[in-house]
Formats: structure tokens, C-alpha cells, sequence
């Protein structure tokens, strides 16, 4: 018998699939697993499913507000035993999030034992802590069993929890949230009570009410922590109306005046996030600095920072304590120092201003993950707490209805009480029997035959009377309300003015526009000259007029140009992606060693390097040129960036890269552009297109298939030196005139003529 060959190349099966398709599928589940089942909270009940299944179990457990609180280490079983089949640390981390006060707005688990603290300092373990529910928690909770949402089996079946709970307020903006998911992450900033419920209810009111409306009632985010918002309500509204942004928020402090005419200046509550902790570490960045890689020394603009703060600055403490959460102590030098001038410094260098970022990103009512505007929040909530209350209202009708159903039928049994007694003492089947004489129900006459004599008393008429009377009342006003969409909301709304008549405080933070705090570092205006190197080494020498021969450079590096400028101009960097980057050059290290790598003060794209570099003063202008053959015009100050991330500014296709930056004067009007095959073409410098935010630019010089730029530069009346390789790699170094270069003079984007004599690699600049 032959043997099958394994290695036949054989059809695939009719239920393959591609690998690539597979693992496209697999992430995708991963990723609405994730999205979906950890990190993002729902739009009706601000939870994360983990949250959910904590609050279900704890209330499962009768850990109400009044009951006895219980270890943490027993909620965390149940937890995992019966919903959250993960690892315990995850659960308890969650867990202890809820129960912190500085975390939440409204905390939804009553902590007993160290839950950590607003330095930063972790929980002890839950063996040691305890836990049950705050009052808080019984607005997501006390409905849970009124047939409100709906429940689903857990992970083996064995039980089941809900999908929702019942939300009486719209928590997802009261406590807040923050989480990372797969492609997109949430951050939404706890509210105040009373202000939510307020906008909730006018929207229930009115379902087309506007941004406006809604900000009139709820102007901003209200932290835990207290703090003042600095920013202007026309920002505020921004974040409202698109879902992200970020507000600016201050410290807020006091002036306590000491004996001998001393004061000190207290700080009592901290921006969202900012603990005392992170404050002492700045000033002690600021008053004690580290070096800079590649630096021997520290810049002068870390010692300028360093006097400034050490000349308003004496001392700093922390006194936080059981009796003041927030003390922060602030020393001034001398009594005569201003006080707003040490404030001002202080806020414009740590982290008692800072941003607190906005993403409100979530689940929504449809089961989709958007980022949602205060309005549409606000809608999908009464729209799902609409739907809770029908379906309560529905489900106690039910009960209602039921319970009607079985006080009928012992009405008449007391109306007819021998008789029944009879039908029971002389019929083998009394159920059948008492159907056929009184025509009851079979739920009736179950409920009959298993009262207790007690019950036949002649007062239980009475009261069974006096019941079918409520609960007809009662039913006839559900059937009214299931009747009446208008009056459902009218039912909503008492509810949310209830609960935020009990639940609701006062505002926490402050909301008083100010403008951001900055103090201007001032830096020497000095002349230096930044020696640049061919592999993006940098430095600055002080001084202009150096012979640029006798620069020294590391072992298998050279000179790539040296700038003439002052401690007050920049450096700019040009990566291979078209990003620029900034760098102010007081912060660049002393030409006493090799410098340090331009890449050490930016944040470079992965993929990407430096390609070329220059210094220059902010009315400096720049052509900036592509392979490609297009260019543009801008100043220096319009590549300056604000972060060390750098900014996209030169557009780029496929296999293009960036060319040398000419840097050019007035006076300076002519552009000559060379060709990798030494074609050369003259174009008026006003045919070159300004564009301040960058972009491709203009058709520079047209070029063949296989050729491409190689340089493009501005020159004045001196016109330009060329230097390259000739025929026979004959060295040729020559000066063109301007009237000379007018030879090569042209249209934009034609495609020019090859310079005579003819040059290879040609490197130009401006002649002298």
C-alpha cells in the first residue's frame, strides 16, 4: 500500500482562513473585549463592568450603609468567585478606587482601614481592610430587584448579574472616569450633584434644550479636591460641545499674617490629581537641578530658575493631617517680598496650575463606544432612566395586579366561608372543587386552601377591604402613567429632585476665569555660535568670528555648519518625516566637550532621524525644499513648537525627503535650484508660495523620471559658489555672479539647463 506524501500540495479546506484574516478577527475581538468589558464606563450607570459586579455582590451580601462592614478580602472572593473571573489585585484596585474620597466626588464603598491617599501611597491589603456600601451606592442600587434592567448569566452559568444597574442619577458624570482601551481612552471629570440633577431635569423639561442651557446649570466639573477653574467659559463650552479639551486648574490658598509683621503663604486645595508630594518634589527640582545629558554644567536657564526661586523662596513645608488634608507652607525670604509675586512664581513652575484633560469617551446607550458632548449624555441618560421607570412601574403593576388577584379571591371566600369549609371537609379533590363552586382561579383557590385559620377573622374583611381599595388606587395611577409619556417624565422628575434634595452638597471647586499664570525667564542676549555636526551633534560657542577650520568634532564626524546667533535665538531640526523641532539656544551645552546629540531635547517620531539643523533669529527667513522638487516660504518663528514633540511642517510623499534649509535676508531675491544630474534653473524668489502653517508648497523645478532636487537656495547680488565633482571627478569649485546666473534664468517648475562645466554632486552657497 503506498504511503500518503505528507508533503503534497494539496487545496485548502473549505473552512480555512488566512492568517492574516484570523488574527485581523482576533484582535478585533480582543479589542471590543477590552473596549467593551474593562476599560470604558456605560453612559447609564457610569460603571465599568467591574465596578458593576463589585456593587452587586456587596449589596448581594447585605453590605448596606447600616450593615457591618466585612473584609475586603471576602467582597474580592465573591467578586471573583461569581462574576469577575479575573485576578484579584485588578478587583481590589477597583475596589479601593471607589471608597477613596479624594478619587471619587461621591464615593460608592465606605472604607474602614488605610485606602491609600492622595500622596500616592497605596492601600493596605485588603486582609486588612474592611468595606460595605455608602448611602451614595443606593442610587444605583434599591431598584435593582424591581424588574428595572435586565440580567444575564454569569461566566459558568451558575448564577446571574445584571447588565445595568438602575441609575436614579447620571453617575458617569458625577463620580467621573478614567481608563485606557484598545485605540481609545477616557478621562471624564467627576460634577457636582445638585448641578447634574438640575440639567438632567431640563432636559427631561425640554429634550431639545442647548449647550447653553445645560452650562447654565452645570458651568463645569467639580472636583473632590476642591481647587479653582481658571478657565474661560468659551473654553469651557468648546469641551462641552465636542467631548475633549482640557481645563486649566489653580491651587486655591490664603495669606496667614505671623508675628513681627511675617507671613507665609498656605495652600489648601489641590488641582485634580496633584498631590502634595509631586509639589515638594518639584521645588526641589527647581531649587536643587540636575544636569542635562550631555552637559557638564547646568544651562543658564536652569540657574536663572534656580535664583528665582531661591529669591522668593525661603522654606516649604508639609503639615497635611488628619485636620487639614491639604497644608502646604510656603516661606517667603524675607517679610518684604510681594506676595503675589511669590505666588505667581510658584504657580507658573509646579503643579499648582496645571491641565486637567477632558475625553468623554464612553458606552453608550446603543452598546457603542463614542465620544459624547454634555447634551447627548445627558439624552441617553433620561432616555434610559425613562425606560427604568416603565419597566418598574410595569413590574409592580404586575405585582400589584397579582396581589389584587389573590385578595378577591379571599374576599369571597369569607362571604362564603361554611360553604368552603364543607367543599374542604368532603371532597378527596378540595382544588377542583372549589374552582367548579366559586369559579376561581387556579392561583385562588392554591392561595385558599393554604390560609391559616387565623386569617378567616372577621377583622380580616376589614383589612383585606381596606388593601383591595389601596391597591386599586394604586394600579389605576400606574395604568395612567404607563398611559401617559408626559406624565412619565413628570414622575422622573420628582425622583431626580428627590434624590438631589437628599444626596446633593454644595460646590467644591470655584469657577473664576483667570488668565494662566507664566513668568518670563529672562535669558542674556549674548552672541554664540552653534557648531552643528554632520551626525546631529550640537553645541554653542560664545563669541562669532571663529575660524570654523579649527572646530574639533568627534572620530568619524565633521562639520555640517556653524551659525552666528545670540542666547536668544533658536535651533531648528528638520527630521526625515518633514517634522520640525525647536530648541532654544541657551539651552545647548558649552562647545567645551563634543556638545550632546540634537535628539537628546526632542521627542523624534519612531522611524524617523535628523536630518539637517540650523540657528537663526525669528525674522530669519527659510526656504524649505523636497527631493521631490516642491518649496516653500516661511520665517523661523513660524517653526518655533511648543513642546519637545516638535510640529509636522513640510509635506512629503513617497521617497522624499527634506533638503538643506536656505536661509536668506532682504536684498537676497533670487532662487537657484540644482538638480542631482547638475541641471540648474533661476526663479524669482517671489514665485515661491509663504505658508505659515507649512504644507507641500509649490513646483519648485520640474524633474525626470530618475532625477530629483538636490538644493535649492536664495542668493543676493554676490551670486554663488558651487562646488562638486566635474568630468574625470575633477574637483571644480567656482563662483557664479548673479548677472552670470542669469543664464540658467526660468519659469517656476520648468525643468532647466545642466550648468556649465557640468558638476556632479553640486553643493551650493551663498557667495561672499
Amino acid at each position: 500500500m503506498q504511503e500518503p506524501d505528507l508533503f503534497a500540495d494539496d487545496q485548502p479546506a473549505e473552512d480555512s482562513l488566512a492568517l492574516a484574516d484570523y488574527a485581523e478577527r482576533a484582535y478585533l475581538d480582543y479589542a471590543v473585549s477590552v473596549v467593551k468589558g474593562r476599560a470604558l464606563p456605560d453612559v447609564c450607570d457610569g460603571q465599568k463592568p467591574v465596578q458593576r459586579r463589585i456593587l452587586y455582590a456587596m449589596n448581594e451580601m447585605g453590605l448596606g450603609p447600616v450593615a457591618k462592614p466585612v473584609k475586603s478580602a471576602r467582597v474580592v472572593g465573591d467578586v471573583l468567585g461569581k462574576f469577575h473571573p479575573h485576578g484579584d489585585v485588578a478587583a481590589y484596585d477597583a475596589l479601593v478606587r471607589m471608597a477613596q474620597p479624594f478619587t471619587l466626588r461621591y464615593p460608592l464603598v465606605d472604607g474602614q482601614g488605610n485606602f491609600g491617599s492622595r500622596d500616592g501611597d497605596g492601600a493596605a491589603a485588603m486582609r486588612y481592610t474592611e468595606a460595605r456600601l455608602t448611602p451614595y451606592a443606593r442610587l444605583l442600587l434599591d431598584e435593582i430587584d424591581q424588574g428595572t434592567v435586565d440580567f444575564t448569566a454569569n461566566y459558568d452559568g451558575s448564577t446571574e448579574e445584571p447588565v445595568l444597574l438602575p441609575a436614579r442619577l447620571p453617575m458617569v458624570l458625577l463620580n467621573g472616569a478614567s481608563g485606557i482601551a484598545v485605540g481609545m481612552a477616557t478621562e471624564i471629570p467627576p460634577h457636582n450633584l445638585r448641578e447634574v440633577a438640575a440639567a438632567a431635569v431640563a432636559m427631561l423639561k425640554n429634550p431639545k434644550a442647548d449647550l447653553d442651557a445645560l452650562l447654565a446649570l452645570v458651568p463645569g466639573p467639580d472636583f473632590p479636591g476642591g481647587g479653582q477653574l481658571i478657565s474661560p467659559p468659551a473654553d469651557i463650552r468648546e469641551i462641552y460641545a465636542s467631548g475633549r479639551g482640557s481645563v486649566k486648574v489653580r491651587a486655591r490658598h490664603a495669606i496667614e499674617e505671623l508675628a513681627r509683621n511675617q507671613w507665609q503663604l498656605v495652600i489648601n486645595e489641590l488641582p485634580h490629581g496633584v498631590s502634595a508630594q509631586r509639589v515638594l518634589e518639584e521645588i526641589e527640582e527647581l531649587t536643587n537641578p540636575k544636569l542635562r545629558p550631555g552637559r557638564k554644567s547646568l544651562t543658564p536657564e536652569q540657574l536663572q530658575l534656580k535664583q528665582t526661586v531661591l529669591a522668593v523662596l525661603d522654606a516649604v513645608r508639609d503639615e497635611s493631617g488628619k485636620d487639614a488634608p491639604v497644608r502646604l507652607v510656603f516661606e517667603p525670604k524675607t517679610s518684604r517680598i510681594d506676595q503675589h509675586e511669590l505666588l505667581r512664581v510658584l504657580l507658573a513652575h509646579t503643579s499648582l496650575e496645571t491641565g486637567v484633560p477632558m475625553n468623554l469617551v464612553m458606552i453608550g446607550i446603543d452598546g457603542r463606544p463614542r465620544q459624547k458632548g454634555l447634551a447627548a449624555i445627558l439624552a441617553e441618560w433620561c432616555e434610559f432612566r425613562v425606560r427604568v421607570v416603565t419597566r418598574r412601574s410595569e413590574h409592580r403593576l404586575g405585582k400589584v395586579g397579582e396581589r389584587i388577584h389573590i385578595l378577591e379571591g379571599r374576599q369571597l371566600v369569607l362571604l362564603n366561608i361554611d360553604e368552603v369549609i364543607r367543599i374542604i371537609r368532603e371532597s378527596d379533590e378540595p382544588k377542583p372543587a372549589l374552582v367548579a363552586a366559586f369559579g376561581l382561579s387556579d392561583r385562588q383557590a392554591e392561595d385558599i386552601l393554604e390560609i391559616r385559620l387565623r386569617q378567616l377573622a372577621r377583622l380580616e374583611a376589614i383589612r383585606i377591604e381596606r388593601e383591595l381599595s389601596e391597591l386599586r388606587a394604586e394600579r389605576q395611577g400606574l395604568e395612567a402613567l404607563l398611559a401617559s409619556p408626559a406624565a412619565m417624565r413628570r414622575q422622573v422628575i420628582r425622583e431626580i429632585e428627590a434624590d438631589a434634595k437628599q444626596y446633593g452638597d454644595a460646590r467644591r471647586t470655584l469657577i473664576e476665569a483667570a488668565e494662566r499664570t507664566a513668568v518670563e525667564l529672562r535669558v542674556a542676549e549674548e552672541p554664540v555660535t552653534v557648531i552643528v555636526s554632520e551626525k546631529g551633534w550640537v553645541r554653542a560657542r560664545q563669541g562669532h568670528g571663529h575660524d570654523a577650520s579649527q572646530f574639533g568634532y568627534k572620530a568619524g564626524d565633521g562639520p555640517y555648519g556653524a551659525f552666528e546667533v545670540m542666547t536668544t535665538d533658536q535651533l531648528f531640526a528638520i527630521a526625515t518625516n518633514g517634522r520640525v523641532y525647536s530648541v532654544p539656544v541657551s539651552q545647548l551645552p558649552s562647545a567645551r566637550g563634543d556638545g550632546a546629540p540634537i535628539t537628546s531635547f526632542v521627542e523624534l517620531e519612531p522611524g524617523s532621524r535628523i536630518d539637517h539643523a540650523f540657528a537663526a533669529p525669528l525674522d530669519t527667513g527659510v526656504l524649505l525644499a523636497t527631493s521631490g522638487g516642491n518649496g516653500l516660504l516661511c520665517q523661523a518663528a513660524d517653526l518655533v513648537g511648543r513642546t519637545r514633540q516638535g510640529k509636522a511642517f513640510v509635506s512629503l510623499e513617497d521617497g522624499q525627503v527634506p533638503l538643506r534649509p536656505a536661509l536668506f535676508a532682504p536684498g537676497m531675491a533670487r532662487v537657484l535650484c540644482v538638480s542631482g544630474e547638475g541641471k540648474a534653473l533661476v526663479i524669482g524668489l517671489n514665485e515661491v508660495k509663504v505658508l505659515k502653517n507649512g504644507g507641500r508648497g509649490v513646483i519648485l523645478m520640474g524633474l525626470d523620471a530618475k532625477d530629483a532636487l538636490r538644493q535649492a537656495l536664495v542668493y543676493g547680488p554676490a551670486g554663488v559658489r558651487v562646488r562638486g565633482a566635474g568630468r574625470g571627478g575633477k574637483a571644480i569649485d567656482r563662483v557664479f555672479g548673479a548677472g552670470a546666473l542669469e543664464a540658467w534664468a526660468g519659469a517656476r517648475a520648468r525643468k532647466g539647463r545642466y550648468l556649465e562645466p557640468r558638476v556632479k554632486d553640486a553643493v551650493l552657497e551663498c557667495a561672499k
